[in-house]
């Protein structure tokens, strides 16, 4: 499985002008019907404008539109919710009626949502069509729209439903972040984060030396390439360890558990790198229990989370119990037992005789989420000191 990543300031704004030049899609589908899917507000956004500038290469394609929230639970404008297997037959119930070849490619436009959606339509359409991400959001450009896994989610659990399949082009214009809001570029990072744990200290002192700079062109331009060729390597050489799943997945199980239940509860919902921070974090506890790392591992995921401003705690309204029970969904979960990858030292995966994936205990996950909710309290009732502290020392120089 391989994919051409194209990487490219004003790559779209240019498009039909390099679009020859630089391979940005396959010239079979030239002739034939092609679709271009994205979402309510990419489509406001830079619908008309990409499809100007495919029409402009004398290409015949049609816009299918996905709805998005404007608002949802998670606060801020999203897709997530769109992610269904309704969402995805009446995507492909259109194109089919209007007509395909085994030349048509699907154009994915948008963030990982539409990228896993258009992933697997691409994955099933006469068992495999032509597939061009033109992703749109700092989580797409690191991680959703590189990755070869496409699915949709399920009322069971996250990316139930679904298909290993490789995009053929990848394009990545780092110049559309600029209509990004912080949390979700926060929200990409924290994947770009996760690489940095298993892989590349060199990675995290770049992106802790931005902690200021999200809205910087430049710095997001440099993270996104330095996480994408982390990130490829273990696309191509996949099959060859399994360290090539498990550094990817690092942070999932407890994540994806996390994430889902966030829908299900009465507090803000979760992003996904929001739900894989925490993971991250509760999988460095589970380490530390198992004594593969020390308390200075533990300590550092914490911090490097909370610096790029993403979560880290469990969230108050989510029960250990709710968790271990959704964690079951996961794909890693067999034998009735979480298997997950963890590190050894930051930078570092444990590994046995070649090994990366390790079997989890139940009682171990629990006593991890356990340490991450009392490090949860113990933080809100310090602060709860501090401010009262702070009260009280005003009342006294006002009474001085």
């Amino acid at each position: 499985m391989a994919s051409n990543i194209l990487l490219r300031n004003n790559l779209i704004a240019d498009f039909d002008k390099l679009a020859a030049d630089i391979g940005a899609f396959p010239v079979k589908c030239m002739g034939t019907k092609n679709y271009l899917i994205t979402d309510s507000i990419v489509d406001g956004l830079y619908g008309n404008l990409v499809m100007e500038k495919l029409k402009a290469l004398g290409m015949e394609v049609y816009k299918l539109v996905i709805p998005s929230s404007s608002l949802d639970r998670t606060g801020d404008p999203s897709t997530e919710k769109s992610k269904t297997l309704d969402n995805f037959k009446m995507l492909t119930d259109a194109i089919l009626k209007n007509g395909i070849t085994k030349h048509s490619v699907i154009f994915s436009l948008g963030g990982g949502v539409v990228n896993n959606i258009c992933g697997f339509i691409a994955s099933t359409l006469y068992r495999g069509i032509g597939l061009v991400h033109i992703t749109t959001t700092c989580m797409g450009m690191v991680d959703a729209a590189i990755d070869f896994k496409q699915a949709v989610n399920h009322c069971c659990g996250k990316n139930l439903l679904g298909a290993y399949y490789p995009a053929c082009r990848i394009l990545i214009d780092p110049t559309l972040l600029a209509t990004q809001s912080v949390r979700a570029i926060r929200n990409g990072i924290a994947e770009a984060i996760k690489h940095g744990l298993c892989h590349s200290p060199d990675l995290l002192e770049f992106i802790l030396s931005g902690w200021n700079k999200l809205k910087d062109p430049e710095y997001l331009e440099t993270l996104i390439k330095m996480t994408v060729a982390l990130k490829a390597p273990t696309l191509t050489h996949y099959n060859e360890s399994n360290f090539n799943e498990m550094c990817p997945q690092y942070g999932h199980s407890v994540g994806h558990s996390l994430e889902f239940l966030s829908f299900h509860t009465e507090g803000q919902a979760l992003l996904h790198g929001e739900a894989v921070a925490i993971g991250c974090c509760v999988s460095a506890e589970i380490a530390k229990i198992m004594r593969l790392c020390d308390q200075k591992t533990v300590d550092y995921h914490y911090t490097v989370f909370e610096r790029m401003g993403l979560p880290v705690y469990v969230p108050e309204d989510q029960k250990i119990d709710d968790i271990a029970k959704q964690m079951k969904y996961d794909k890693h979960y067999a034998k009735k037992q979480v298997t997950m990858g963890l590190l050894t030292d930051i930078g570092t995966m444990h590994s046995k005789d070649g090994n990366f994936c390790f079997t989890i205990e139940d009682d171990v996950v629990r006593q991890a989420l356990h340490a991450n909710i009392r490090r949860r309290d113990s933080v809100k009732n310090m602060d709860k000191e501090y401010e009262q502290s702070g009260f009280k020392a005003a009342n006294m120089a006002c009474l001085a």
